[in-house]
């Protein structure tokens, strides 16, 4: 009877950990490529291999495409020293590596990701937006400041992810306004 009081209670928490697991709402990342065709990804969550990556990638005259799937288990966590961070909670953010598809153009790229369960994805060089599966509107957008890159996600109307990346050098001519708030 003891026995199966716990394993009971072992498939209640296993059922409720797969639903929140499989709740997480789609959020959007920053993505970066490298001279040597490496792919980082930053994100303020962890890839749930079960999700579908939407990556904006480099078009042949230096402007941005969308989108390119692909699956969250083709990346793995970064070894690499990047210093990117979740600005909204002062944390660490997760990074990610995988090799850029060998279709894109070679060089260094920045761009943005719609991760999870995105409708209707569409962008622009500085924008992504789509719609959660509630058919509430999504975007992110995408700035530079004295060193590094700012992602700024809502839904709707409210700030749901802002990611920062240091680039490690001086950028002349960011285009964040500032200061940065959420």
């Amino acid at each position: 009877m003891m026995v199966t009081k716990q394993w009971i209670a072992a498939l209640a928490l296993a059922s409720v950990s797969g639903v929140s697991m499989s709740a997480t709402s789609p959020d959007f990342a920053i993505i970066k490529v490298t001279n040597k065709g490496q792919l980082i990804l930053i994100s303020a969550a962890k890839l749930d291999p079960r999700h579908v990556v939407q990556l904006q990638f480099p078009d042949p005259k230096h402007g941005t495409q969308c989108c390119q799937q692909l699956k969250a288990s083709q990346f793995k966590l970064s070894e690499e020293d990047i210093v990117a961070s979740n600005e909204l909670t002062d944390s660490e953010a997760f990074t990610y590596e995988s090799r850029a598809p060998s279709n894109w153009p070679k060089g260094p790229f920045i761009g943005m990701a719609a991760v999870g369960d995105f409708k209707h994805v569409r962008s622009q060089d500085y924008l992504i937006e789509g719609r959660a599966p509630d058919g509430s509107p999504m975007k992110a957008t995408v700035c530079t400041s004295s060193e590094g890159v700012h992602l700024h996600a809502t839904q709707g109307d409210r700030l749901q992810t802002h990611l920062y990346l240091w680039l490690g050098y001086d950028i002349a001519d960011p285009t964040c306004k500032l200061p940065v708030t959420e």
